[in-house]
This record gives C-alpha cells, sequence and structure tokens, in this order.
C-alpha cells in the first residue's frame, strides 16, 4: 500500500495511506488528510489515481502546491519519492510503502523520517560503521571550503530548509539532488532541478554512482567535491564542522596534516555566456558584493520564486572582460534596476557608475533600502524606495516583488 510519510511539518513522521481513487489533503474537517497548519489551504490538493500512481490537482490553494520544488499548475504525476510541498512548511514524501514502516517501532520510524537508517543485524555493511567517512566540501559557494558530513542512507541538498544539506544559492532549486548509499559508494540523482546536476562537468540525467575526488556542480557556480576522510575521532569532526576556519585542509601527503583528505581540485574560472537579447525581460540588481549571502543571495531567490528574470555579477570576476562584457549587455538590454541600498552599496564606485547609467538613460530603478537610517544621495533620494524589515524579510520581499510588478510595460513577462 502506497502512503504520503510528513517530512516537515506539526507531526514528523506521521504516515497516511493512500486508500481511494481521490484523496483530498487541506486543513478542513472533510478532507481526507487533514493537516492543521497555517501555510496549509481549508481545501489544498487533491490527490486522483491513475492506474497503479497518484497525480496532484491544486485546489488554488493560497500558498501553492509543490513537487520537487516545482509549483503544480497543471495535475502532475507523482513518482516514488517525489516531495509535495504545501506552501512553505509541510513537505509530504510520495511513495512509502506500508510494509517498509509496519511494524517498526516509533523511535526507528522517526528515525528513518530525519534519513538515519538503522543497522539491521545480517544486513549489508553501512557506511557510517566505518572509520572513514564520506564528506563534501564546498569549493565553490556561498560556505567556500566548509565540509559537510554524509550521514544516512539518503541526503537531499537544495535551498529549502527541510533538505539535509541546505545551500542558500539562487541557482540552486528548493530541492536539487539526492544521494543514495549502496554497497558500491553513493550515487547521485538530479530531482528536477531548474539549473540542473553535474559530475564532472558530464549532466546527471539518471542514478549516477560517484568516486572520490568527483567535483559535483550545482547549476553553472556551487561546486562540492566527494572526499573519504579517515575519522576515527567522531568528536574533532564535531568540532570541525561548528568551526571550519579553525582547521586547515591540505593534501593527504601533507606531514602533520590536523585533518587527512583527498587532494582538492582548483576550480576553474567563470565566463560569461549570456546570449545577444537574452536579458531584456530581465531585471539587474545592482549591489556590494559584500552583501551578497546575507541579503542579496535571498532576494533573488524570492524573485526567481516569484517568476521574475533576475540577473546580478556574482559569478564573474570583478574587472575581467567577461564582467565588463556582461555589465555593458545588462545595463543595456535590463528594463529595471533594484539596488540594494547598504553602506557598501554606497561606497562602491562600480554601484555608483551602475545605477547613475540607469538614470541617464531614463530607465526605471527601486531601491531596496537594507539600511532605513541612511541619508540617500540627492540623485536616488527621489526613487521610488521599499524598506526591508529584518524581523519580517519575506514581507519586504513581496512588497518589492509587487512593486516591480507595477512597473512593467505592458506586454513585458514576469
Amino acid at each position: 500500500m502506497i502512503s504520503l510519510v510528513m517530512r516537515r511539518g506539526p507531526t514528523p513522521g506521521e504516515v497516511y495511506t493512500l486508500e481511494g481513487d481521490e484523496i483530498t489533503i487541506g486543513r478542513g474537517n472533510r478532507n481526507q488528510i487533514i493537516i492543521r497548519d497555517n501555510e496549509v489551504s481549508r481545501d489544498h490538493c487533491r490527490l486522483v489515481r491513475c492506474a497503479t500512481a497518484y497525480e496532484v490537482h491544486d485546489l488554488g490553494a493560497s500558498n501553492g502546491t509543490f513537487v520537487n520544488g516545482q509549483r503544480v499548475i497543471a495535475p502532475r504525476m507523482l513518482e516514488l519519492g517525489s516531495l509535495i510541498e504545501l506552501g512553505d512548511s509541510i513537505t509530504l514524501e510520495y511513495g512509502v510503502e506500508r510494509s517498509a514502516l509496519d511494524g517498526v517501532p516509533d523511535y526507528v520510524e522517526r528515525l528513518m523520517a530525519n534519513g538515519h537508517m538503522p543497522t539491521i543485524e545480517g544486513s549489508e555493511e553501512k557506511h557510517t560503521d566505518r572509520l572513514e567517512r564520506y564528506c563534501l566540501m564546498m569549493l565553490q559557494g556561498p560556505a567556500a571550503n566548509y565540509i559537510y558530513t554524509m550521514e544516512g542512507e539518503s541526503v537531499s541538498i537544495g535551498r529549502d530548509l527541510s533538505n539535509d544539506i541546505v545551500i542558500q544559492d539562487p541557482e540552486v532549486s528548493r530541492f536539487h539532488l539526492h544521494f543514495n548509499w549502496t554497497k558500491r559508494g553513493y550515487t547521485v540523482v538530479d530531482v528536477g532541478s531548474t539549473n540542473g546536476t553535474f559530475v564532472n562537468d558530464a549532466p546527471v540525467r539518471e542514478a549516477r554512482l560517484l568516486n572520490v575526488d568527483d567535483v559535483i556542480r550545482l547549476g553553472s557556480f556551487v561546486q562540492m567535491q566527494l572526499l573519504l576522510v579517515e575519522s576515527p575521532d567522531i568528536d574533532m569532526m564535531a568540532t570541525m564542522m561548528k568551526h571550519p576556519a579553525d582547521f586547515l585542509f591540505v593534501n593527504e601527503d601533507t606531514p602533520n596534516s590536523p585533518f587527512p583528505v583527498k587532494s582538492i581540485v582548483s576550480s576553474p574560472p567563470m565566463v560569461s555566456d549570456i546570449s545577444a537579447g537574452s536579458l531584456l525581460n530581465t531585471v539587474f540588481i545592482a549591489y556590494a558584493r559584500e552583501d551578497w549571502q546575507h541579503i542579496v543571495a535571498p532576494l533573488m531567490i524570492s524573485l526567481q520564486d516569484a517568476g521574475l528574470d533576475v540577473w546580478a555579477e556574482q559569478y564573474l570576476t570583478m574587472g575581467s572582460d567577461a564582467w565588463r562584457s556582461a555589465i555593458q549587455q545588462a545595463l543595456q538590454e535590463t528594463w529595471l534596476m533594484i539596488l540594494v541600498v547598504s553602506p557598501h552599496a554606497l561606497s562602491s564606485s562600480p554601484v555608483r557608475t551602475l545605477y547613475r547609467h540607469f538614470l541617464k538613460e531614463h530607465k526605471p530603478i527601486t531601491l531596496f533600502l537594507y539600511d532605513t537610517t541612511m541619508s540617500l544621495p540627492a540623485d536616488l533620494a527621489r526613487l521610488r524606495s521599499i524598506p526591508y524589515d529584518p524581523l519580517n524579510a519575506q514581507r519586504s520581499y513581496h512588497k518589492l516583488i509587487f512593486e516591480v510588478m507595477q512597473n512593467r510595460p505592458n506586454g513585458r513577462r514576469a
């Protein structure tokens, strides 16, 4: 019997057995599956049986229904392992066999729901029993040089907070990829990401077995390398995870290495491959690079989730020929600029050059005020601005999105 398991929500680990040709999910009492959460609409979505599987229909839910990070607009067929999201706070996994959960003690079931599978006597050796541990080191991305341990039979990566490894980068999908443990090692599979998963620059189109030192790329920028770490001292690893900057990661042949790992490959420089005309429907985000991780990256994610095409030069080497070419094209083709106003931005000569070009061309600029106490230069003081509220960032993003939508010329798509 096929079931849904709540991976995130008010009752993590709860199992819903799917019986019948139609099953409704929502907050209201008339639904077959009732989930008491403010993100869930009274009648949120419906599962409809098609042969041996179900497809999901959104019922006009206020906060949307998503499958593997993609919003459900038309009916969507579910596959084993599909992740169904209701708004931003509920995640359900589809395709768990009820027989796989029957007879399992509650505490074990909850461990399974969190991706930590127990070792069963007589079963194959689990990788967690070894003195060596698989890890991922981020070579390039928002947390460069950080090491993530690979725990459990399955490890998920994405922007959504329910993932085992959360990477807040605009090129990473809410649910991007899964690693699954086998007798031969970990396999990686893309779960319908927007920008793709690559291993050693080859696109992942089906489950692929990984080798130590393989480089996994998410989209065009974020890169991680699979390592096999000799770690008999688990406490040391825990300390390293909390304070990664205190450790020096070197080649395993280096004397006195505090934490022996395989060699790290260097990442190639980024190049610009923007085709002519590709930024005509795009919003230009101008900002200081010091503000990228804690201000601009989450802002870009919210704009993209709202369906807006946005562009920033974060992944280009500042001052390079590719950077100058891309900036010139963006200035010519993008139709609106969002200027993230902060002390760093206002003191940046490149940022001033960018917004003054937009002013000269009489193109619209919307200010996103990270620091509302700052005095604005005279040429910016007259522009429309949206203040950032650190206590309710999402509300600030939604106000900005609404402002951008209002500025769109007729016929221009989001």
